[in-house]
């Protein structure tokens, strides 16, 4: 089970590296409804896909909006009639996925997720730890089924909240596995 898991993450990489590598497209133009320009100069990378000319993994400049993201993408057709979730209003976040979907109506829809936890690993997207399910913990090291459900399950008893510095009280997680598993997560300003 852990070596099948580990050749669809290899495959998974190929498969996401490839197009970055051979089209990373990002764009020298400022975007009209970039929130916030001057008080971000990081960069993000989005994944894009759908009714688009050129799918794959962008480098955008952070608060960028879902739009401006499937303009570099090129869409197959204009977006005169689209339509979108309230998500593709706010700024992107570093491993976001922005899809452009057709309707049954012919009009396109504009829908703004995350990556999946596969992708953010090996493209060194940190991890949100309080979104992860089940299935999502079982793609780190070291973790399979029983300890992904003992993660879980300690954060559903802790009231739904869980910290990265929280995962030595679950049993099965040592400081040795602590440490292998610690960089992947997204650790907030504060020291732990």
């Amino acid at each position: 089970m852990v070596t099948v898991r580990r050749v669809v993450l290899i495959a998974s990489a190929a498969l996401l590296l490839l197009p970055v590598a051979m089209k990373n497209r990002t764009s020298q133009n400022v975007p009209a409804h970039t929130v916030l320009r001057a008080l971000s100069s990081g960069r993000v990378s989005v994944k894009v896909s759908g009714e688009v000319l050129h799918p794959g993994i962008y480098v955008v400049p952070a608060n960028s909006l879902a739009g401006s993201v499937i303009s570099l993408a090129e869409p197959l057709r204009p977006l005169k009639q689209h339509k979108s979730d309230n998500a593709a209003a706010r700024p992107l976040l570093n491993g976001s996925a922005v899809q452009l979907l057709e309707q049954p109506d012919g009009s396109l829809l504009l829908v703004v997720d995350k990556m999946t936890v596969p992708e953010q690993m090996v493209l060194g997207i940190p991890l949100d730890i309080s979104t992860m399910d089940e299935a999502d913990f079982e793609y780190l090291p070291g973790i399979g089924p029983a300890l992904a459900r003992r993660i879980t399950a300690y954060r559903q008893n802790n009231g739904g909240v869980l910290r990265v510095c929280d995962l030595v009280a679950v049993d099965g997680i040592g400081k040795k596995k602590y440490k292998m598993i610690y960089s992947y997560f997204q650790h907030p300003l504060s020291v732990e």
